[in-house]
């Protein structure tokens, strides 16, 4: 059966059956695919975005999906927007777009004809399993005792089954951060100014992205005096495609390095919000003599974002 992708989604928006969906992730697997896709649902506000279906590319997408929910500062992503998956986004007013998501680039509409057939047929099995929601609340826990998941599983070209996927175990997640010997023989060569104090962060850059024919996403090394709110450092950066999301995170702590050597001294203080950037710098602490100070928020670091 030839499925249009658009066709499909208006279906599945005009059921409005989102709650249905849940917070359980239930799989898709098509025929000849190498990874199950994930379905799950997360709200939008409603200004504009009413909600979103995602179908999460594989296993450890997923792992990486749901660590990322409870724990915020977990590996390497700063938003679901970084994970591979496609995804449905629906308007308060009704409109959708389907999109297409990969690590370090900005969400894009422009489906190749492969892409669209995909997703046109996991929207359909989508559509088919929020149908029988209506009267099967328990469907996507169907095999948990056998500690295996529900999913659709493509058995011969239009043919499809409900069966158990077996859970596997996320890989272990390993970061190491390391600092080259030279950068750090002159930064133990610098002053530490007790009285200097700066706020910092590194983060992605809502809205702000490269000029390519497929953009990437924009992450910014920022650091603002904590008593005046200038800026002391100001460092773009975007993902290169050989290395991804984990090497640029892994990067910025000896990128922050060079940034203390190039201004001639080391602030007494960094301020920095609990999380991620806590973890990837506190290496640095056994090297050179600052403190890293956490608070719930720096009001003159978001004001310098602003401008």
């Amino acid at each position: 059966m030839e499925l249009r992708l658009e066709d499909v989604a208006a279906r599945l928006v005009a059921l409005d059956l989102w709650d249905a969906i849940g917070p359980v992730n239930w799989a898709i697997k098509p025929l000849g695919s190498a990874f199950p896709y994930f379905c799950t649902r997360m709200k939008g506000d409603g200004r504009p975005v009413k909600t979103r279906l995602l179908l999460l590319d594989g296993w450890q997408t997923v792992h990486d999906f749901n660590r990322t929910m409870v724990d915020r500062s977990f590996g390497c992503y700063s938003s679901p927007m970084e994970m591979p998956h496609f995804e449905l986004v629906v308007m308060a007013d009704g409109s959708f777009a389907a999109v297409r998501n990969d690590p370090g680039y900005m969400p894009r509409e422009s489906l190749s004809e492969r892409e669209r057939a995909i997703f046109a047929k996991l929207l359909w099995e989508v559509y088919g399993v929020v149908m029988r929601l209506e009267t099967d609340k328990d469907l996507p826990i169907a095999y948990a005792a056998d500690k295996s998941v529900f999913c659709r599983t493509e058995t011969a070209p239009d043919r499809w089954e409900d069966r158990p996927l077996p859970l596997q175990p996320p890989r272990p997640y390993v970061e190491q951060i390391s600092f080259p010997n030279e950068d750090l023989r002159k930064a133990r060569l610098l002053t530490v100014a007790a009285d200097e104090a700066i706020d910092l962060d590194f983060r992605l850059l809502p809205n702000v992205m490269t000029r390519e024919p497929r953009p990437r996403c924009a992450y910014v090394l920022a650091a603002v005096d904590s008593k005046t709110g200038a800026r002391v450092i100001w460092d773009k950066t975007s993902v290169m495609p050989d290395g991804g999301l984990k090497a640029m995170w892994t990067s910025f702590p000896p990128r922050f390095l060079q940034h203390l050597i190039a201004h001639g001294r080391v602030p007494g203080t960094v301020n920095i919000l609990p999380g991620r950037v806590h973890r990837m710098l506190h290496p640095l602490l056994m090297e050179l003599s600052f403190k890293l100070v956490l608070h719930d928020s720096l009001p003159r670091l978001e004001q310098a974002m602003k401008v």
